[in-house]
């Protein structure tokens, strides 16, 4: 028998040390390849843009490198399951608490300096108006009153998804939707707080867990948590979908899923992180009790199944409104010329387009478009290369997955807001062991960041 199982051992192991070199050589092929057809199809080769195009690409592809080595790895190591030691009822109350009253006095902070920008004479109701009807509020609010219409410029507000302008409705106490569009937006806001402290419990500590709960409601993009659009809504789904798969519980992630799914179209990739939670856990429970490794399932498939729901809804909702589920597509592709495209190409086009409006002496546009918008999926990329070892592998996986999409469009305005979303951001960012006085210096540079891009935005600059 020890005959028998020694060679087996052996020629386990190299299969998986093969398995990696071929995925190694594989993505640089396959990252040289894309890159290749990319340049042959510019009009010039040598450009800034080539330059920074290659640089994103690299990037992309050494992390996506890691996170499929670690991924051929997990059948003979799985990763470390939840945190083992889970609050009190009274300590959790505490934490969700402080971070509540943080995230209050964060959103008041911010509405005192649009106020301070206004226009003379503005009430602080009215200047909430002033900074909210730049954006697209406008449309949520006609759905929750009108829902979609199939003639007419009206019916472009297909390509907003359903489930925050059904909100508005709810939250909507008189015949002004807009500030049923507010108040759900802050509710929505401020409850990512708590959610995101339960759900990065699972890796740190309290004090960690809190301090990563406030990084990520302090990311630049997450000003938009504060203006009445789905943002709060898609952060809060995702966040429960993802601490519902770290705790198993993967009916109730399927569910949030789907709602993630129904608010934005991103919200179904979240099916590949849950999948990839099952799997871990499969693999984990498959090593110490077959019969019970199976028995999870059918919990999975209903997991999954149900978090198809929210993306077939959608398009149930499209087809019922234009006579076909993919009408908004069209509607993309023609009223705002968005395609989807690669998302190395949106790093050429936007350092071109940036040193243009420099050039034509366009500070604002350049300042406000297409500086955010670099330095945000540049930065994004950068701390998931950094943190390719130490992220947890279906967080590495979809986070990689979501920047490609997300940013891969043929005209990105809004790179900080879509990246924004991107919740394993907060716990590179949060080093365990830093001074606290860093820790503050810190969420003091994001706070005043993200304090200036929402200015930028009542200010009617590009910031969209």
């Amino acid at each position: 028998m020890r005959a028998l199982f020694f060679p087996l051992v052996l020629w386990y192991t190299t299969a998986m040390k093969n398995a990696t070199r071929t995925i190694e050589i594989g993505v640089i092929v396959l990252a040289v390849l894309v890159f290749g057809l990319w340049l042959y199809q510019q009009e010039t080769v040598l450009s800034v843009g080539t330059v920074f195009a290659l640089a994103s690409l690299s990037l992309f592809a050494l992390t996506l490198t890691a996170s499929l080595t670690r991924f051929v790895r997990i059948f003979t190591k799985t990763e470390p399951s939840s945190f083992s030691e889970p609050d009190t009822m009274r300590i959790r109350l505490s934490a969700w608490g402080l971070l509540l009253v943080f995230g209050l006095t964060v959103t008041l902070f911010q509405y005192i300096a649009v106020y301070l920008i206004a226009d003379p004479g503005t009430t602080f109701q009215r200047s909430f108006r002033f900074l909210y009807y730049r954006s697209d509020v406008a449309h949520y609010m006609a759905i929750a009153r009108d829902w979609y219409v199939p003639e007419g410029d009206e019916r472009l507000r297909l390509v907003f998804l359903p489930l925050y302008p059904l909100a508005v409705r709810a939250f909507t106490l008189s015949v002004d939707y807009f500030w049923g569009a507010f108040t759900a937006a802050q509710v929505f806001s401020l409850l990512c707080l708590p959610a995101a402290y339960e759900l990065f419990r699972l890796d740190t500590d309290r004090r960690g867990a809190m301090a990563c709960a406030r990084i990520l409601f302090l990311l630049p993009g997450a000003a938009f948590l504060r203006v009445p659009m789905s943002e709060g809504l898609f952060l809060l789904a995702t966040l429960l979908a993802v601490y519902f798969a770290r705790r198993e519980r993967f009916i109730l992630a399927g569910l949030f899923t789907a709602l993630s799914a129904f608010t934005r179209s991103l919200g179904i990739l979240l099916l590949g992180l849950l999948f990839m939670e099952m799997l871990l856990v499969f693999l984990r429970e498959y090593k110490a009790d077959r019969s019970r490794a199976f028995r999870l399932l059918p919990r999975c498939a209903v997991g999954l199944l149900l978090g198809c729901c929210g993306t077939l809804a959608y398009l149930a909702v499209s087809w019922t409104v234009s006579g076909s589920p993919f009408t908004f597509l069209t509607y993309q592709r023609e009223n705002w010329h968005q395609r989807l495209g690669l998302f190395f190409n949106t790093a050429a086009y936007q350092i071109e387009y940036g040193l243009m409006y420099l050039q034509s002496g366009d500070m604002k546009i350049a300042l406000s478009l297409s500086l955010p918008n670099l330095l945000c999926g540049f930065a994004v990329l950068g701390l998931l290369y950094a943190d390719r070892k130490r992220m947890r592998l279906s967080y590495l996986l979809w986070s990689l997955v979501y920047f490609a999409l997300s940013t891969g469009a043929t005209w990105l305005l809004s790179g900080p807001r879509y990246l924004a979303m991107v919740f394993p951001l907060a716990l590179t960012l949060h080093q365990p062991g830093r001074r606290k006085a860093a820790e503050l210096g810190l969420e003091a540079a994001l706070l005043l960041s993200q304090t200036a891009y929402l200015l930028m935005l009542a200010l009617d600059m590009s910031v969209y």
